[in-house]
């Protein structure tokens, strides 16, 4: 075998140097992908997450080799899906619905230390696979299980009936997260009774309200408020 061609076989410095530039683009590309979508994409907190990337990653891959697609080419598609994942993402966060319709919802396992049979099924769980993620959570018995719920990114969240040392995510961007809100056992009266307590009459004020039985964290949609904790 000729050396010269074992090591850089049929070479063209101008495609070479194509392949180059679509490379550059394509790193300015996903920066900016990143920096417009959010990097918890780079973690796939979700299942939406992971689609994005799986379908960036064809683009990229298979745009980047093929020598019929120009630069300028190359720069739309990349554009037209960072547009579409921008689009994508903004209207999930507006709108919970669509976020549940695209992302799948929160599905209650147990709640109040009761199975909730029909949650198993449409999570599509069986009970080893239950057992195992409980088990890399510290919690070896099934039966100390008060609350439990599949999250939409597919991990769960679980904790015992000894769950005054958990702190829960109550109001989220201005909605009740009424899950979280069965699971610790409270309604949703006493939930405004105690936003009012702290100065809150309308949920729709509130960006995020967390609650554990020794404090209340409430974090407002106005910025000018001061945080407040009730110890």
């Amino acid at each position: 075998m000729d050396l010269k061609n074992a090591f850089f076989g049929s070479f063209n410095l101008y495609d070479n140097i194509f392949i180059s530039i679509k490379l550059v683009v394509a790193f300015f590309a996903v920066l900016v992908y990143i920096k417009l979508v959010g990097r918890t994409i780079l973690n796939q907190v979700s299942g939406i997450d992971l689609i994005q990337n799986i379908v960036l990653g064809g683009l990229v891959g298979g745009i980047i080799y093929n020598p019929n697609i120009s630069i300028m080419e190359f720069a739309l598609v990349l554009f037209i899906w960072t547009f579409i994942v921008y689009l994508i993402a903004f209207l999930t966060k507006k709108y919970s619905r669509l976020r549940g319709l695209i992302e799948g919802p929160i599905i209650p396992l147990v709640l109040k230390g009761k199975f909730n049979i029909e949650g198993f099924r449409k999570a599509k769980i069986d009970i080893m696979t239950y057992a195992s993620v409980l088990k890399n959570n510290g919690i070896y018995d099934i039966s100390k299980v008060y609350f439990a719920q599949m999250e939409q990114d597919g991990s769960i969240t679980a904790f015992t009936d000894d769950y005054d040392k958990y702190a829960v995510l109550l109001v989220i961007e201005g909605k009740i997260n009424h899950v979280y809100l069965d699971g610790i056992n409270k309604t949703e009266e006493w939930l405004k009774d105690e936003l009012r307590k702290q100065g809150y009459d309308d949920v729709s004020e509130i960006f995020l309200a967390q609650w554990s039985p020794k404090k209340f964290f409430i974090v407002p949609k106005n910025q000018d408020y001061k945080l407040k904790v009730n110890e």
